[in-house]
């Protein structure tokens, strides 16, 4: 076996992003895997300077074909000594050392870039699955665990209007509006600081990350890396004297628009207890049904601890289903 650099525009990139839809089928095979589209876009990001993150690929070839895909995403505005590992083996590769060997890859990368810990998620539709194992085997630490909840659509009117209701009633002050894509120019600034605070206020366990720099133009690397990936984001927004103060996000990958997957959802502190997560989700909910009605299920993923956004989803009707866990390895 060799690993090899790959990218977006090499010709054993399509075999790469044939691992994770592999994978992604034999662990979830009720969802369409992530489009191939998708990684090419975020590979290209990666290799574009001036952005926020930079990256590299790696793919473990064996026999000719392409059996483990590696990707490893460098913040280069914050976070500076962290590492984020996107690793992948084909199932039929599985338990050959295909991952312990991009893993090394990947040790070795990070400690070249001058990172002293790599983070890595773990999807878990079910117990005991085999990344959970994988990293436990190699002396990586669980340091947060996050629930995931699907909602069915369409949502009741019924229910969604006694939430709206009760949500004016405890914000009367606030006023909620809706846009997709491209976030308005007047409130840019606060969704920068939006995003600010959503790295410092989103319950992250003991992962070692640290507050994000965002700023107008770092909004608008994001909006134009979801168009470049092939998604629509609906936001909603709540607004007090022109400010906006929290926000919701769906994403809807337009080739396969039937489940959208929930983006940042925060309220600033200094504005909670108005129920402005409710009434944020409500009309962004609204807004999906009337122009993107081929979405059929919505996935959230919140730590058991943020109650207050865990009550609003169940509120909504999202039930569980499985979860999520980020693990960490100091170098």
């Amino acid at each position: 076996m060799q690993i090899v650099q790959t990218g977006p525009d090499d010709a054993r990139f399509p075999a790469w992003c044939e691992v994770w839809a592999a994978t992604q089928r034999a662990d979830r095979p009720d969802e369409a895997p992530r489009p191939a589209r998708d990684h090419v876009a975020l590979g290209r990001r990666l290799a574009t300077p001036g952005g926020s993150v930079t990256g590299t690929h790696r793919a473990a070839v064996a026999d000719g074909g392409v059996v483990g895909a590696l990707r490893l995403l460098l913040p280069v505005r914050d976070n500076t000594t962290v590492a984020y590992v996107d690793l992948a083996v084909h199932p039929a590769a599985r338990r050959q050392g295909v991952g312990s060997a991009l893993l090394a890859e990947a040790g070795r990368l990070a400690a070249a870039a001058g990172r002293t810990a790599m983070v890595a998620d773990v999807d878990e539709p079910v117990p005991q699955t085999p990344g959970r194992a994988f990293a436990l085997h190699h002396g990586w630490t669980c340091d947060l665990r996050e629930s995931r909840r699907d909602l069915v659509l369409p949502v009741d009117e019924a229910r969604l209007a006694v939430l709206e209701e009760e949500a004016r009633a405890a914000g009367p002050d606030y006023a909620v509006l809706t846009w997709r894509d491209r976030t308005p120019d007047d409130l840019v600034e606060d969704r920068a600081l939006l995003g600010r605070r959503m790295s410092t206020d989103a319950p992250s366990g003991d992962v070692p990350v640290e507050e994000e720099h965002w700023d107008a133009a770092r909004v608008r690397e994001e909006e134009a890396a979801h168009v470049a990936r092939g998604r629509t984001v609906l936001t909603g927004g709540a607004v007090r004297e022109g400010r906006l103060v929290a926000h919701t996000e769906l994403h809807v990958p337009l080739e396969q628009p039937e489940r959208a997957q929930q983006g940042a959802m925060l309220v600033l502190r200094e504005h909670r207890g108005h129920r402005l997560g409710a009434r944020v989700k409500v009309a962004v909910l609204r807004e999906l049904a009337a122009t993107l009605p081929q979405v059929r299920r919505i996935s959230t993923y919140n730590a058991e601890s943020n109650r207050p956004m865990v009550a609003v989803n169940e509120a909504l009707g999202f039930r569980r289903a499985g979860g999520l866990s980020a693990w960490t390895r100091r170098l």
